[in-house]
């Protein structure tokens, strides 16, 4: 039986999240293992049918970096060789998004359309980490997997890669009037100013992500939350804090090129009164169904 293994960022839940939807469409006969944080899998799941190894380490934590104003190489390194005897027992391993685990899988693929390295560099100037993941990138070239319009930084000269659409699957654009806002805090205590800017919103509002039909999503730019509003047609505000990571600045830029929502510095008075629909939606044409195309293409380089 051949294997995998998906080796997941400690950094909040998207990356598990993306792991697990990819998982989910390969081939029964395939034996799946995550490497993760206990925080991740307990909160999303997992299938039974697939093997946990827990990580106690982190990885990469953007809020504690934050925090400390420092860059925790340390903590990176540790995350990387707690289980690091396992790797050798697995046919490919999927690593999202740590370039890192180079070192001991040089034939590893990766997946994230974002380099940590840049994000690094970016707030902190020339870094051990960011030191550690060129010198990786450049010996080893590893296969990327990406999502072709979330792309930013070095990804987007970087040859290797492979690019997808959005992973979420082609639903039926359905118009609607707003009827509810929703705002979601950040996952992970990136930036209190993330919180204090919802008390500062002008419109009676609710946190329930799981409400679609007649929604405006108003939330700092991951992935996942761009995905989420991509498969539902949801209007986005994609609200970015100027100290935050230079990925979440370019995101917030990129919602707005791909006409599916609209930009907003927390630092500004937020005005709704120009939303009143999902109109934006209408003649969008977005590629999808990248998690079961980027699952296809892993199942033929086994």
């Amino acid at each position: 039986m051949k294997s995998i293994a998906f080796f997941i960022s400690s950094n909040g839940y998207g990356h598990y999240d993306r792991c697990k939807q990819i998982a989910s469409y390969l081939n029964s006969d395939i034996k799946i293992t995550f490497f993760s944080n206990n925080f991740q899998h307990k909160k999303l799941g997992l299938s039974d049918n697939y093997e946990i190894i827990e990580l106690e380490k982190n990885t990469i934590r953007w809020d504690k970096n934050l925090a400390k104003n420092k860059i925790r190489f340390k903590s990176y390194k540790e995350g990387l060789k707690e289980k690091s005897n396992y790797f050798k027992n697995y046919d490919i391993i999927i690593s999202d998004n740590i370039v890192g685990i180079l070192k001991y899988r040089p034939d590893a693929i990766l997946s994230g359309s974002f380099f940590w390295k840049d994000t690094f560099l970016n707030k902190f100037g020339k870094n051990k980490l960011t030191y550690f993941d060129n010198n990786l990138l450049a010996k080893h070239n590893p296969l990327l997997l990406t999502n072709k319009y979330l792309e930013i930084g070095e990804v987007k000269k970087y040859t290797n890669r492979k690019q997808f659409g959005f992973g979420c699957p082609e639903l039926p654009y359905k118009p609607y009037k707003i009827t509810d806002t929703v705002f979601i805090e950040p996952s992970l205590n990136y930036l209190d100013s993330y919180s204090n800017f919802a008390k500062k919103i002008p419109i009676k509002f609710i946190r329930d992500i799981k409400k679609t039909d007649g929604a405006l999503l108003i939330a700092r730019p991951g992935g996942g939350i761009i995905t989420h509003c991509v498969k539902h047609h949801i209007p986005l505000i994609a609200i970015y804090d100027e100290n935050d990571s230079n990925e979440i600045i370019e995101l917030a830029d990129n919602v707005e090129k791909l006409g599916i929502g609209y930009k907003h510095n927390i630092k500004e008075k937020l005005n709704l009164d120009f939303v009143k629909d999902n109109s934006i939606y209408k003649d969008t044409q977005l590629d999808k169904n990248g998690y079961k195309k980027a699952a296809k293409f892993i199942s033929s380089v086994i």
